[in-house]
């Protein structure tokens, strides 16, 4: 059987021919008017944008002209600026070598937000000026003196109360407290303090100021600074985490003050708190001889120290009223050294 050859047969390349039609060259024109616009519109949003939102025209930051930037542009530079400028306080020192006191040196820093908002509000061609703040060093040349009367000339004084025992007259005292409308400085021992933690807590919720008056009731005279430290900063601690955050004011046990102990306390950023008046309540049950000891020495500025005593709660009524009545206000410490 024969077979045959079939041959496939050829196929020839054709070009193809595009015909580009009016309508099409027209769709075309439009695509691309369509494009140019949405780039010109785009481009003209952005500076829409900054003309409604933005910084006003001419309106200069310290010496860079910044028209037309947008909130969030002027807070990225105040805060660069601002890094630029910042600078931390120095605390006040003694130079162990010399005894020579080195005195504290402010810091500064930028209030980035009132920085932002005064340039935002700049009216056209205006200077605005970064805001600047003055940061107070936690130790300043004042903490490196003991506090026995505050510097006013204001008919003002505190009472500070130590407190290491006599926890059956605090309720007593602090109801007396109460009807006279007097806040005070109530300086806690940290040993006492945790025997009676309720009693404490009292003490704050009742508005009073808690201070520190160490973790134990101890001769501070003849400690060492790290020994005193250690004392005062446990006792911060203690108070801290029954839920106080006492003030800064450290009122040395058996009132005992030198130079370590100063240095101490203001190492760690208290002022030491001494008193102007003593009402020697604890040596007395009398409450007369109580009065007699602070009546006639009022003063200015006075600090009255005292104890939760029997005596000095019945003698406060009377030291009240005479003090109100030559004019007096009371105060807590931190209070009457913050008076003019």
């Amino acid at each position: 059987m024969k077979h045959k050859n079939r041959l496939a047969p050829k196929r020839e390349g054709r070009l193809t021919t595009i015909v580009i039609t009016r309508q099409m060259t027209l769709l075309m024109a439009f695509a691309v008017l369509i494009f140019a616009f949405t780039v010109v519109f785009v481009s003209s949003l952005d500076d829409i944008k900054r003309m409604v939102y933005g910084v006003k025209p001419g309106v200069i930051l310290e010496t860079r002209v910044i028209s037309g930037y947008l909130p969030s542009e002027v807070r990225r530079l105040v805060e660069a600026m601002a890094d630029e400028e910042r600078i931390a306080p120095k605390d006040a020192m003694i130079y162990k070598e010399t005894g020579e006191l080195i005195p504290e040196e402010p810091g500064l820093d930028i209030d980035v937000d009132s920085t932002v908002d005064r340039v935002m509000k700049a009216k056209p061609g205006e200077k605005v000026e970064l805001v600047r703040i003055a940061i107070a060093p936690a130790v300043t040349r004042r903490h490196f003196d003991p506090i026995y009367r505050a510097s006013t000339e204001e008919p003002a004084m505190a009472i500070a109360i130590n407190v290491a025992w006599g926890e059956e007259h605090l309720r007593n005292l602090l109801e007396t407290l109460r009807e006279h409308n007097v806040k005070v400085t109530f300086f806690v021992d940290g040993e006492w303090a945790q025997k009676f933690p309720e009693l404490v807590m009292l003490l704050n919720e009742e508005k009073h100021e808690v201070a520190n008056h160490g973790y134990q009731h101890v001769h501070v005279g003849k400690m060492s600074e790290p020994e005193i430290k250690k004392l005062i900063s446990d006792n911060e601690k203690l108070l801290i985490s029954l839920g106080i955050t006492p003030s800064r004011l450290f009122s040395p046990p058996y009132g005992e003050c030198n130079q370590t102990v100063v240095q101490a306390a203001a190492s760690l950023g208290y002022k030491t708190v001494m008193w102007t008046i003593d009402t020697i309540d604890w040596d007395t049950p009398d409450p007369k001889k109580v009065s007699g000891r602070v009546i006639p020495k009022m003063t200015p500025g006075a600090i009255i120290l005292a104890h939760p005593t029997s005596s000095f709660v019945e003698a406060f009524p009377q030291i009240v009223d005479a003090a109100r009545k030559e004019g007096y206000k009371f105060f807590t410490v931190s209070g009457l050294l913050d008076a003019p």
